[in-house]
């Protein structure tokens, strides 16, 4: 293991994230509020420590393997959320550091789940911030989703990577060449959504915070009751293309940007674009006809938070924890869904559901025709079998985690549907929960600080895939 390689791209992102400090910190100076030299004073100590490591664990002729690839992804993003709390914690929020560190955590995984009670009492420089958090977290996943997750064939993504036949400095060289495109892409959709918002009437800073939270997916607002505040049809439909662009695969972009129509043929997108609409379509129906919607508003309510629920970003415009136990149960089903693999989003994510559905098929034909050799095929590639296991690995995983997480809150104290759905809404990265406690007019600000340490690590093993995680803990990838 070359730790040195790894403290020294940590020691990287701690200047980065020292450096971002200053966006509050002027937005908060330029509002003269106290809560400016928090931040000056957290980023230029945070920015001090980063340049201390590089220039400690500098080595010019280190590289990143595999190893050191997953232990930098698990150990960045619980050092940066560390980091990321303190001006939280230090501001006059007047939050303990649990407190801080969870809405930081949140932050940063793009979650979007919060402990803050009067959010718009906030100052300028923490509302940014929690942008800011989730702008970089959503841009992070992505470019680990691309650089890290092919390695163990648990993503889908190394299908658009021929590395039987490339030497490994060729596709390192077109990873790191793809990864630059796809932040391009990602910084560009975020200018054009805060255009087209600021054009609704939006104010500016409105505009930027949640056009980074809507591409992030991560849905941290800068009013209490989300985008319900605005009360705009003109504001939910340009969200709603944004959290439908970001729950793309960033990576099909890139491969298409020629020729755009091509991303609609992609198995993937189609299979979550019929997904949402078959989603919104039983919500709408059922908010007209059981709880006295008309069409049209029964529509908008469902489209908006249907997406958002499904996309994992969180946003609300309606309490849909009242819609009854219907609609909770098939929001439920909603949060483990997530997007596409290599888009913003968490949850299992569509390709593991296809594939899923695939190997139930291939299962049932073996034994109609035991003798038949049959292949599972995607998108005209062959799915071999370490790709195979993997996924259903991760689909294991994901159930077992939430069922072990919501056992473990009910056992702290919480009841029934908020231990569950809070256990869904942090491994899948969606954001609000379905009780009235922690729905989309509630917060978890209520919640034990042992339940709120679970949901933090829940957090972290969700956004990274879980396997990234339980490789640290196997001897075998020490030695």
């Amino acid at each position: 293991m070359n730790f040195r390689s790894v403290l020294y791209i940590i020691g990287l992102l701690i200047s980065t994230f020292g450096c971002m400090m200053a966006i509050p910190a002027l937005f908060d100076l330029f509002n003269e509020h106290k809560n400016w030299s928090i931040f000056a004073s957290t980023g230029i100590i945070s920015f001090l420590m980063g340049i201390t490591i590089i220039l400690a664990f500098k080595n010019k002729n280190a590289k990143i393997g595999t190893r050191e690839t997953f232990l930098l992804s698990v150990m960045s993003w619980i050092i940066l959320a560390g980091i990321s709390a303190l001006p939280i914690y230090l501001s006059d929020l007047n939050l303990s550091y649990t407190d801080a560190f969870f809405e930081a955590t949140s932050g940063i995984t793009t979650t979007g789940s919060t402990i803050l009670v009067n959010i718009e009492n906030s100052s300028n420089g923490i509302l940014i911030w929690r942008s800011i958090l989730q702008w970089l977290g959503g841009v992070g996943i992505i470019v680990m989703a691309v650089a890290a997750l092919p390695l163990l064939h648990m993503s889908g993504l190394q299908l658009f990577f021929s590395d039987q036949i490339e030497p490994n400095d060729k596709l390192r060289e077109r990873v790191k060449n793809l990864a630059k495109t796809i932040i391009i892409i990602y910084t560009s959709f975020t200018f054009i959504c805060v255009l087209l918002l600021s054009l609704t009437g939006m104010n500016i800073f409105d505009s930027i915070c949640h056009s980074m939270t809507t591409i992030a997916t991560g849905g941290y607002s800068t009013k209490n009751i989300s985008i319900g505040h605005f009360d705009s049809i003109f504001i939910e439909l340009i969200i709603i293309v944004g959290m439908i662009a970001a729950s793309l695969p960033f990576i099909i972009y890139a491969k298409s940007l020629n020729n755009i129509k091509s991303i609609f043929i992609d198995k993937q997108v189609r299979g979550f674009l019929i997904i949402i609409f078959c989603s919104v379509l039983i919500i709408a129906i059922w908010l007209n006809l059981k709880l006295g919607f008309n069409f049209l508003e029964s529509l908008r309510a469902s489209s908006f938070n249907v997406i958002s629920i499904i996309t994992g970003t969180g946003y609300s415009t309606e309490d849909f924890s009242q819609w009854g136990s219907f609609a909770i149960s098939l929001l439920f089903i909603f949060m483990l869904i997530g997007g596409c693999t290599g888009s913003t989003t968490g949850g299992i994510k569509i390709f593991r559901i296809q594939i899923l559905f695939k190997v139930l098929l291939q299962q049932i034909q073996k034994v109609i025709r035991p003798h038949q050799i049959l292949k599972i095929t995607y998108s005209k590639g062959i799915i071999d079998d370490k790709t195979t296991l993997s996924i259903l690995a991760i689909i294991f995983l994901f159930i077992i985690s939430v069922i072990i997480v919501a056992s473990l809150l009910y056992w702290i104290g919480l009841d029934l549907l908020t231990a569950f759905s809070a256990a869904v809404t942090s491994i899948a990265v969606v954001g609000p929960g379905l009780s009235s406690e922690i729905g989309p007019i509630g917060n978890f600000s209520n919640l034990p600080d042992q339940a709120k340490w679970i949901l933090c690590a829940s957090m972290i093993i969700g956004r990274l895939e879980f396997l990234a995680v339980l490789l640290l803990i196997m001897p075998s990838f020490w030695k």
